[in-house]
């Protein structure tokens, strides 16, 4: 699985200006085990801006990288970006491979970090997370954030290892992280279109350009419409 390895250079090229620190898993944070609403006045700021996962079967460590300022060091409203790298299994078998990267994406609408409430929709790369100020008093940081995320994660067998990368700098370039983010989702949608779509007319298809541009797309476009 490598349709998306271009975004991991990407994403690392976006990141190398900035000084980063990096954490081990540590024993992760409490999960609610279901869907929390904290309410404006317990609200200790927000964060709004992109959260996916780029899927790969190169090596990935487990851990979590933090660009910018820790939760307990921002004080007010401001831009973000998660993005999850995730290292499955390698396979042959294309549909498998497509329907785990659709099991993958389904782990952040199962995970709920007390106190942390994270929004987003199953059609977009937007995300945005409410951080509670009882939260930060009992100590909710990135790393454990993380760790829990890279828990949930690895729950699910074919996945190998999950790095974390949270993005809080506020010199970072946010329209960036957007267009690796939409670029990520065109990547996505094609797949879909590839493995449930009859119809191979390629002049006709809005996903040309993507199926040009990612290595092995169009290798697998054709693969399809053979069978």
């Amino acid at each position: 699985m490598k349709f998306f390895d271009s975004l991991i250079l990407e994403t690392e090229k976006l990141i190398s200006p900035f000084p980063k620190k990096e954490f081990e898993v540590c024993k992760p944070w409490h999960d609610a085990q279901q869907a929390q609403v904290i309410m404006r006045r317990d609200t200790a700021f927000e964060l709004e801006g992109v959260g996916f996962n780029i899927v790969t079967s190169g090596e990935i460590k487990d851990g979590i990288v933090l660009v910018g300022d820790n939760l307990n060091e921002i004080k007010d409203n401001r831009k973000f970006a998660r993005i999850t790298v995730v290292q499955i299994e390698d396979s042959d078998d294309e549909q498998k491979a497509y329907n785990l990267i659709k099991k993958i994406d389904y782990v952040k609408y199962h995970t709920f970090p007390d106190g942390y409430m994270m929004r987003s929709t199953s059609r977009s790369h937007k995300e945005a997370v409410r951080v509670s100020k009882q939260a930060l008093q009992d100590g909710a940081d990135f790393r454990k954030i993380g760790s829990l995320l890279i828990e949930k994660h690895k729950e699910i067998p074919a996945v190998i290892g999950v790095k974390v990368i949270f993005i809080t700098a506020k010199e970072a370039d946010y329209n960036e992280t957007e267009r690796i983010a939409e670029k990520n989702y065109a990547i996505t949608e094609t797949l879909n279109h590839v493995m449930n779509s009859v119809n191979f007319d390629c002049d006709t298809c809005n996903l040309k350009a993507i199926c040009d541009e990612v290595e092995g797309m169009k290798e697998l476009h054709f693969n399809k419409a053979d069978k």
